[in-house]
């Protein structure tokens, strides 16, 4: 179906109340316009980004403007990566287009998925594109369902791998406790160097971790200039916490917790001129109130 708007394009967005099919770009000249917002034109359409294992891995990158916020998604073009970068419409693009290719990069610099010889047949690995595989015991994917089939399968480091043979190559950790989370695909990816590990998100906990932070910075209730920096880097890992505990755990206690934060923060006396108008700021936005 072509847009009904341009006549040209293919409509990928389809507004039935309304009777619009819109391609991409109408949808996001109206978004824009509607939110007065400036559309960004200027960026690359295509990137070609080297994995770990030297392979070349091209990808086509979109923005989707929708009112409160911006979407941007690269796909790749012959395999099954999938990296999304989600923004409000009023915050820089520029910025948003760096986070993903940085995503990009941290994604294709861990696989999940080792090789394994293909000199003998083993029969719980995983079998895709001539090769045969093993799961590493640390590894993300992402679930894909086909309504056409009406079937689920998994991608793992870009290949389509059937929940069945997963399930054969999870037999090499026979025995063994296995821990998940669901992750929207806009969240960090996982990606070299790094592991998942249990994080506690009480709330009591969480405030806890934060109270016990500040206390490695602060004399008598005071924060000097000099070590204004270290304090905010080291309450970054703080402001994740709250941010686990408003995506997965009571979103009220959440907002009470950074409610708590803040007017702790603003508590402290300090000598620096910018303290702490940058954490406040972050830890609004951990629980989506900026």
């Amino acid at each position: 179906m072509k847009c009904t708007r341009c006549k040209k394009n293919i409509a990928t967005i389809h507004i039935q109340d309304l009777g619009q099919h819109l391609c991409l770009d109408c949808n996001n000249d109206i978004m824009a316009e509607m939110l007065d917002v400036e559309k960004l034109e200027d960026y690359s359409k295509e990137i070609s980004i080297f994995d770990v294992d030297k392979v070349l891995h091209r990808f086509k990158i979109s923005n989707m403007i929708m009112p409160g916020f911006s979407t941007w998604k690269a796909e790749e073009f012959w395999g099954g990566y999938e990296f999304e970068v989600l923004v409000k419409p009023e915050d820089n693009q520029y910025t948003a287009i760096k986070h993903l290719h940085k995503k990009i990069l941290t994604g294709l610099g861990y696989k999940t998925l080792r090789r394994v010889s293909g000199e003998h047949y083993i029969s719980n690995a995983i079998q895709t594109g001539g090769e045969q595989y093993s799961l590493k015991s640390i590894g993300t994917c992402q679930i894909r369902y086909s309504d056409e089939d009406d079937t689920v399968c998994l991608v793992i480091d870009g290949k389509l791998v059937s929940i069945h043979e997963f399930g054969l190559a999870l037999t090499g950790f026979e025995g063994f406790n296995l821990e998940f989370q669901i992750k929207d695909k806009t969240d960090e990816v996982l990606g070299k160097d790094m592991a998942l590990k249990p994080v506690s998100i009480d709330h009591d906990i969480v405030m806890e971790h934060f109270e016990k932070t500040l206390g490695w910075f602060l004399e008598r209730d005071f924060l000097s200039y000099k070590r204004a920096s270290s304090c905010e880097e080291a309450i970054f890992e703080r402001i994740d916490e709250l941010e686990l505990l408003f995506r997965y755990g009571d979103r009220d206690n959440a907002i009470e917790v950074a409610e708590k934060m803040k007017e702790r923060l603003n508590s402290i006396d300090t000598d620096s001129d910018s303290f702490p108008e940058y954490l406040l700021t972050l830890i609004d936005q951990a629980v989506d109130m900026d």
